[in-house]
């Protein structure tokens, strides 16, 4: 019985533990950021960019469409056939750097954030299938720009996206989705975001999905719990 009693108050200790360790991880992940990682125009999202150290590695010029579930920024080089890069979960259209430096020299490269990620609007309400609204998101845009005869270069983690897309507008996508390898796939935290719980501070609270957690070039533009809700979000649409 004596053994049985501190087995439990074992257990008990770990989870109250447990449970501290959450509350502090919510508490530190939840504080509003202090730089705006929602801008509004090409010159907000040039002095947010600098102020996140983010303005060397990222020298592209900022635009914006307005989509079904929010304000998208995107960056746009090079002239010719069109390539849509797609960045991966927990990422950003500076996933698309190296895509957009080296494709640009003979084509029209487009590397957008998704809604929820990057510089893009983080909307409070998120939908109910996170695939599809990035889809109808990214259809909106092409539409917008009246983009043809596109090809998606994208990240695993985005593939089911670009699937969805070239299935909504097969007039203006191709459905060949190439997955370019110099694009890091999902990772094992994609798997941790399946768990109740344990996926909400994985995720939410760490930032586990992005390269270098919260505090990393791609991690700091989610830059808190709420925003990175747009992650477990589509990590969980699978």
């Amino acid at each position: 019985m004596r053994k049985l009693g501190l087995a439990a108050a074992f257990v008990l200790g770990l989870a109250l533990i447990a449970y501290a360790a959450g509350l502090g991880i919510y508490a530190v992940a939840s504080t509003r950021p202090r730089i705006s990682t929602q801008p509004r125009t090409p010159d907000e999202a040039r002095r947010s960019l600098a102020r996140l150290g983010l303005a060397d590695a990222y020298p592209f010029a900022s635009r914006f469409a307005l989509t079904p579930h929010g304000r998208m920024h995107y960056a746009e080089q090079g002239e010719g056939k069109t390539v849509l890069c797609l960045h991966g979960n927990g990422r950003w259209s500076l996933e698309c750097a190296e895509v957009l430096r080296a494709r640009s020299r003979s084509a029209r490269v487009i590397a957008p954030d998704l809604v929820g990620f990057g510089l893009s609007e983080k909307p409070a309400r998120l939908p109910a299938d996170a695939i599809d609204a990035h889809a109808v998101d990214l259809a909106a845009l092409v539409a917008a720009l009246d983009l043809r005869d596109v090809q998606l270069v994208v990240s695993k983690s985005s593939a089911p996206i670009a699937l969805r897309l070239a299935r909504l507008a097969p007039e203006r996508v191709r459905s060949t989705v190439i997955e370019d390898d110099s694009l890091p796939g999902p990772g094992a935290a994609s798997r941790l975001a399946h768990t109740p719980l344990l996926g909400e501070l994985v995720v939410q609270g760490l930032g586990a999905l992005s390269p270098g957690l919260a505090r990393g070039p791609y991690g700091r533009v989610q830059a808190s719990w709420d925003e990175r809700a747009s992650s477990l979000a589509l990590a969980r649409s699978r």
